[in-house]
């Protein structure tokens, strides 16, 4: 078992997605640590609650990789928190199994930083749209580390991004979650 797990909630790595493939690439390259591709191993969201979380106790450090989606995650990947961090599990009088262990958020973002501020075109920030992701870490024991974001990860061809700057973007992320990955503190 792997002390290092990695929760990949994009619906599509392989065909629909650029920057999240470039980085679960990367990840694989590392040793202990587990890769649970959502998308493949259900697609039909029928989730094995029981594997999953025998997945979360053999971890000490769980990475959700994820693109951020209408300010959140994938639907895949709620159904995935909805269902794998229960009551007695996750949260509750003996709720304590994830208590202690590491948690990191690493998100892709389609549109650019400066469009999630007060004043862009999303109003919010990234800090503030994922509150509820912050409060799952809190109320399950488990310590958020800062989370690794990057911004303008979609490439639209002839519309939005070019692709080789998406792919150095990627790159970049993918260092820079090695890093926390790999960085207890």
């Amino acid at each position: 078992m792997a002390n290092r797990l990695v929760i990949l909630g994009h619906p599509d790595v392989r065909n629909h997605s650029i920057a999240n493939k470039i980085i679960v690439d990367e990840l694989a390259r590392l040793e202990d640590l587990e890769i649970r591709e959502l998308a493949s191993l259900y697609p039909d969201f029928q989730i094995d609650v029981e594997a999953e979380q025998q997945a979360l106790i053999a971890a000490e450090t769980i990475v959700l990789q994820f693109p951020f989606y209408w300010y959140s995650v994938p639907g895949i990947l709620k159904q995935w928190l909805d269902l794998v961090l229960a009551y007695g599990f996750a949260y509750g009088s003996n709720g304590t199994k994830l208590h202690g262990k590491r948690m990191i958020l690493s998100m892709t973002i389609g549109g650019p930083e400066e469009a999630y501020q007060p004043d862009g075109y999303n109003t919010y920030r990234i800090d503030e749209l994922i509150t509820p992701l912050k409060q799952t870490a809190n109320l399950s024991g488990m310590t958020l580390t800062t989370p690794v974001i990057s911004h303008s990860m979609v490439f639209i061809p002839g519309v939005y991004n070019v692709k080789e700057e998406v792919e150095g973007r990627a790159n970049d992320h993918a260092r820079r979650l090695i890093a926390t990955i790999g960085n207890p503190d």
